[in-house]
């Protein structure tokens, strides 16, 4: 109840021009109180801003054909690292490399040894006290990779399995099932694809060991994909950015019950910028949503919410009108969406029907026109932003 009368008297701060941003921020900070993200010194335009068509459709291509994103087929890798060293850095500001190699393996028989630098990433599930194995940056030079199913990729981020007990597995395999949604909505979105890794620890300390895990597209490629860049934009509000693809995203959140994130303070959120400098805002990193369903995941408590499986709307206020292209197009995608967790090789059926229902009540919701407007429009409380 707090979040949702902080968040009304925030539209009424809109018009007093300079406390906005003040306002805003005070109450993000409040209602999310993970670590803020820090844009990567890299998010910036490139030298000439909009490139020339020629320049757009080539980068366009080399992006779509990179191999290791154009297939569901999980792929099957062995990492060797000094992991004892290697996980015990936990800074969420520390980007230290430590040197391991890479063989990709085909047949069960692992290839060619590939030198890489890896380091852990992320700052919520780099807490030791949360995960056992943080998730992993891992950096190749790339002579190395050409002709693989790396070719194409500088670096590549690596989804672990956090700890060892095998309902991490689903974790893994549901959140994988978020970013498939995803993309099935919208190309604008990180493709996603499985891994079986094999982790040797190079000094022998420990037995290898094999866990599932989840390889994610660079959003730098995203925005190629989509003839667009990443900025490193914090203190955007709704207004700054692309209202249909705003009101898509803000609907997708909703519908696998996900609040961890902010647009201001970009926590689990890109910003990617069109050559028209169109603004949107690329979700990703949902494990803490109620289709996830983790048992460490806890919504904030000023979002007056029981747990993550209780769905909260937190996009833009829209008009019935202004949400129906993004409702039609959920329901247009409805099939191919339900498909998906009976699809998942490995989803226990437990899990799968529990997904199934979760995703089924979220559509129950929007094929009732009664139900949107209750929902989306009478009940919505967001501010300027979020």
């Amino acid at each position: 109840m707090l979040a949702r009368m902080l968040m009304a008297s925030l539209a009424a701060a809109v018009l007093s021009g300079g406390l906005v941003g003040q306002a805003i921020r005070a109450e993000t900070r409040q209602a999310q109180p993970g670590p803020t993200a820090q844009p990567r010194a890299d998010a910036k335009a490139p030298k000439s801003w909009p490139p020339d068509a020629e320049t757009l459709r080539k980068r366009r291509v080399e992006a779509e054909q990179l191999p290791l994103f154009t297939s569901f087929d999980p792929v099957d890798v062995t990492i060797s690292a000094d992991f004892r060293k290697v996980q015990k850095d936990r800074n969420v500001t520390s980007k230290t490399l430590f040197p391991g190699t890479l063989s990709i393996v085909t047949g069960g028989v692992a290839g060619p040894a590939i030198p890489i630098q890896l380091r852990t990433r992320g700052n919520v599930r780099r807490n030791p006290r949360l995960c056992d194995f943080a998730p992993l940056r891992i950096e190749f030079q790339k002579a190395d990779v050409k002709g693989t199913v790396f070719e194409g990729q500088r670096a590549v981020k690596l989804g672990t399995h956090c700890q060892g007990p095998a309902i991490y597995r689903q974790y893994t395999l549901k959140e994988y099932l978020a970013n498939r949604i995803y993309h099935v909505l919208t190309p604008r979105s990180i493709r996603s694809r499985l891994a079986n890794v094999t982790y040797v620890d190079s000094t022998g300390g420990r037995e290898p060991f094999t866990k599932l895990g989840i390889f994610f597209e660079d959003i730098d490629d995203v925005g190629k994909r989509t003839d667009a860049h990443e900025e490193a934009r914090q203190n955007l509000v709704f207004r700054n950015l692309d209202q249909p693809y705003l009101v898509l995203m803000s609907l997708f959140e909703y519908m696998i019950g996900n609040t961890d994130y902010s647009i201001i303070k970009l926590h689990n959120i890109a910003i990617l910028a069109d050559a028209e400098r169109r603004l949107y805002a690329v979700p990703y990193d949902f494990d803490y949503s109620g289709l996830v369903e983790a048992h460490y995941a806890q919504p904030s408590k000023l979002l007056d919410l029981t747990s993550v499986r209780e769905r909260l709307y937190r996009g833009p206020c829209k008009t019935e009108a202004e949400l129906r292209p993004a409702v039609d197009q959920f329901l247009a995608k409805k099939e191919e969406i339900l498909a998906l967790p009976g699809a998942m090789p490995g989803l226990e059926e437990k899990h799968r029907k529990d997904t199934e229902k979760y995703l089924n009540d979220f559509y129950d919701i929007i094929s009732r026109p009664d139900r949107v407007a209750r929902v989306f429009v009478r009940e919505c409380r967001t501010g300027p932003g979020m």
